[in-house]
């Protein structure tokens, strides 16, 4: 979808939006990383019964996440236009990558709490309010994508970083009731879990 609306703008726009996603991309193949630890420690301490090994996993996957994301924004913002045109021969499309640049830098930030919860929720198995919560984070992104149609290209990288956000916001609606429920019966204070260093 965000390719053929790209494409609506003109083939400088849809190629320039190609060499930002590489970044985004970039940015999200180490966001997984930290998702996939997080998902694993998780996972276990659900299997131990172990409230607070479970906790201590998601708190440091929170550090690493947004320490990341931080990071990469902020070098996306400051090497940006070297990658571009590292990547790009073409004038009008390092043109036009620049000119959308700070959308692109803003998603390792826009994305970094839904990837660290989808980590927490396959790890935990709540893969029900993960369905409920990507419908209803498409549904924000479609109204997003109407309310900011007139803006053209930048319009399209909003509604980008609204799904981006939307789905960590949603997930994170989900988390308090479900960590309630999962521990609900666990021994108090039991931390026989994953050792984190947290």
């Amino acid at each position: 979808f965000f390719t053929r609306q790209g494409s609506l703008a003109g083939d400088a726009v849809l190629a320039a939006n190609a060499v930002l996603h590489n970044l985004f991309l970039l940015g999200s193949f180490f966001l997984d990383g930290f998702a996939t630890a997080t998902e694993q420690t998780a996972g276990q301490s659900v299997g131990a019964r172990d409230r607070t090994g479970f906790g201590r996993a998601v708190r440091l996957g929170a550090v690493w996440c947004f320490g990341f994301s931080a990071a990469a924004s902020s070098a996306f913002l400051l090497f940006g236009p070297a990658l571009v045109d590292f990547i790009s021969t073409s004038a009008d499309v390092r043109a036009t990558a620049r000119e959308f640049l700070i959308f692109a830098a803003l998603t390792p930030i826009a994305g970094a709490l839904a990837f660290l919860l989808d980590g927490v929720f396959i790890g935990a198995t709540w893969t029900r309010a993960m369905r409920d919560g990507m419908i209803a984070s498409f549904a924000i992104a479609a109204i997003a994508f109407f309310a900011t149609r007139p803006w053209g290209n930048a319009g399209l990288w909003t509604t980008f970083l609204v799904f981006l956000v939307a789905r960590g916001v949603v997930l994170a609606a989900y988390y308090p009731a479900l960590e309630r429920k999962q521990f609900a019966s666990a021994p108090a204070g039991r931390s026989d879990g994953p050792r984190l260093g947290w």
